[in-house]
Order: C-alpha cells, then sequence, then structure tokens
C-alpha cells in the first residue's frame, strides 16, 4: 500500500524574464508524495497560469539528500533526476535506500531550456522509502494467558512470546482486559518487563492510513486502546516513529490483526 504525504499552503507564481525575452517560469506548488519500499511518487498543481504560457517546456525534479543544496535561484547548476523533460505533474524517483531522507523539488524549463526558480512557499518535499507489514498477533489475557505470539519486534515483524520480550528487542504486546485489546510497552509488562524495552504511544482514532502523513502528535503513554480502524502512533525506545492501522479485532479467537508502516529512520515522523 502506497503512503499519502500531504503538504498544503498558499501558491506563489513568479514570472522571471531571461536575457533572450524567454520567461523563466516560478515553481509549481508541491503537493503530495507517495512513498513505497524503494522508490516515491511527487506529485504536484496542475496549474494553468503555468501549463498555457507559451514559454512553459515541461519540469524537472531534483532529489538531494541536503536540502541546502535546492534552495538556490538559479537552477542550471543543479543535478536533476529525470532523464527526459517532464510534462505530467507527477515523477516516480526509482532506486532509493530506506536509511537515507530525500529532499524533492519541482522547477519549470523554459522553451530555450532555461531552469525557473523553486517555490518559495514549498521549496522541498521530504521522503525517506521505508518498509511496512501486515501481521496477526494473539492477545495475552491475565486470566486465561496466551502468551505465544503476543510479542512484535516492528523493525522485522518478528512476532514472539511475551517472555521473549527483554532479550529480542521487541517493542510492543497486546493484551485485553474488560474486553477491550490494548497496546502495551514491554517494560510494563508484570512479569517479563524488566530489562524490556520502552515503547510510548498515541491512538488518534478512525481514519484513513494514507492519509496521515507524519505523526500528528508525539506519543506519550505506555498503554492504548484499541478499536478497529484506529490508526495508533509508536515511537520506540530507539526514536523510531511506527504507523499502525488496526484491521481487525477478534476477541473471540484472541488475534489482532494490523497493518503497519515502520520508518526505519530515526527521529523521522514521516510515514
Amino acid at each position: 500500500m502506497k503512503r499519502l504525504v500531504f503538504i498544503s499552503a498558499l501558491f506563489s507564481l513568479v514570472f522571471v524574464i531571461g536575457c533572450n525575452g524567454a520567461l523563466r517560469i516560478q515553481a509549481p506548488e508541491l503537493e503530495i508524495v507517495i512513498m513505497d519500499e524503494t522508490y516515491v511518487i511527487v506529485f504536484w498543481e496542475r496549474n494553468d497560469i503555468i501549463e498555457s504560457n507559451s514559454d512553459f517546456a515541461g519540469y524537472n525534479v531534483y532529489v538531494y539528500t541536503d536540502s541546502t543544496a535546492l534552495l538556490v535561484e538559479n537552477g542550471e547548476e543543479l543535478n536533476k533526476f529525470n532523464s527526459q523533460l517532464i510534462r505530467n505533474t507527477d515523477y516516480q524517483i526509482n532506486g532509493l535506500l530506506q536509511d537515507s531522507i530525500y529532499y524533492i523539488q519541482v522547477r519549470t524549463v523554459n522553451t530555450d531550456a532555461k531552469v525557473g526558480g523553486y517555490n518559495y512557499t514549498t521549496p522541498f518535499i521530504e521522503a525517506s522509502p521505508r518498509p511496512e507489514f501486515n501481521v496477526t498477533m494473539n492477545i495475552a489475557d491475565a486470566g486465561q494467558p496466551v502468551t505465544d505470539s503476543c510479542a512484535i519486534r516492528f523493525s522485522d515483524a518478528m512476532i514472539m512470546p511475551d517472555s521473549m520480550m527483554p532479550d529480542s528487542g521487541a517493542d510492543m504486546w497486546i493484551r485485553t482486559s474488560n474486553d477491550t485489546a490494548s497496546f502495551v510497552s514491554p517494560a510494563y509488562h508484570p512479569v517479563y518487563g524488566g530489562g524490556a524495552r520502552n515503547t510510548v504511544f498515541a491512538n488518534v482514532g478512525p481514519g484513513d492510513f494514507d492519509a496521515i502523513p507524519r505523526s500528528p502528535v508525539e506519543p506519550d503513554t505506555y498503554e492504548v486502546d484499541l478499536e478497529i480502524g484506529d490508526i495508533v502512533i509508536a515511537k520506540t525506545e530507539d526514536n523510531f516513529y511506527v504507523k499502525i492501522l488496526i484491521e481487525a479485532i477478534d476477541l473471540q479467537n484472541r488475534t489482532v490483526t494490523m497493518l503497519y508502516a515502520y520508518q526505519n529512520v530515526v527521529n523521522f515522523p514521516y510515514f
């Protein structure tokens, strides 16, 4: 499943006359970026003022790991990612690494092959490809313990019994109380919490998994109750953010099914 990252801002459009009389057209507003495991797709506004201009030829996309390199008026020295001029308002950027942050920028190109300036309101979009996982886990219960497969390590979706948490780097376990399933930090397990990792959570309520571009809150509690359709934001002990969609809760069979995106860049709350 692809991810959407939304950026909303006012649109700014500037025309600059080049030496030969052709217009250098200011960049369109960046709108969204869809992230996957090894690529991202960037989208920008389709604007009639730009595309109906007789001096407009197309767009270039720039992908840098240093955002300051993109904040220059003269784009002629920048290295574009696309090999051919782009006429659409989206572009897929392949071959990206999951442990890197990329800054993506779009600029116009005129009929004299001159590059326009960047959009001052949204000069770039941040993105980093990251893995996602679909898992079904058991629910532990104090009265009738189900310890097998009730804990998980987010980085590789390794599911384990809660008894393994102190030694395996688990980030979460699931339990139920009064017919309510909850995510709980391993450090707060009543038996196996000693030496286990501490994860914090925030339940932001029902929502579309794709429509949450980044953590809307800072997770701050060791346990959250769950309902089907909820989005939970987790932050691991080593500061990796996780976005979790609760797809199903089966209390009769004592399972929870979820989809989650693990952002494997430290302190980077984008999904």
